[in-house]
């Protein structure tokens, strides 16, 4: 959807609403919300995802639930925290996701989200809408 760098441990606050921004203007014609980086020294990765997750979450309640497929990769302090928090609230939303964590390349989770992005748009959306796997 979106591609920008927040090096540097973003506050949540700068996370949230550009989250917000994006999920509003863009999130109604994705297929996939990719959220990606490096394996990060000094940016706490649990902060992060809860500006995303809890930017989602509210769209979600404001707007109504978009079928989109998550795809996750980071690393870096607090990661695991953060990708618990992620889980539990796409977990809540109902909406299907895959997390990658240190042990794999960002190449490995792009070239994951591409295929994720080609079947979502096939047939994944409609069988996700039709009720037809568990996200």
């Amino acid at each position: 959807i979106f591609a920008s760098d927040f090096g540097g441990n973003p506050p949540y606050e700068k996370m949230y609403a550009i989250s917000r921004i994006v999920f509003k203007h863009w999130l109604a014609q994705a297929g996939v919300l990719l959220i990606i980086g490096g394996k990060a020294n000094n940016t706490d990765i649990y902060v992060t995802f809860k500006g995303i997750f809890d930017a989602l979450r509210d769209h979600i309640a404001v707007f109504g639930n978009t079928p989109i497929y998550t795809v996750v990769g980071r690393g870096g302090p607090q990661l695991i925290n953060g990708m618990f928090y992620g889980k539990d609230i796409l977990d809540t939303c109902k909406l299907p996701y895959k997390m990658f964590g240190y042990d794999t390349s960002m190449i490995q989770v792009l070239e994951y989200a591409k295929a994720i992005d080609r079947w979502w748009r096939e047939q994944g959306r409609r069988d996700y809408e039709n009720k037809r796997f568990d996200a």
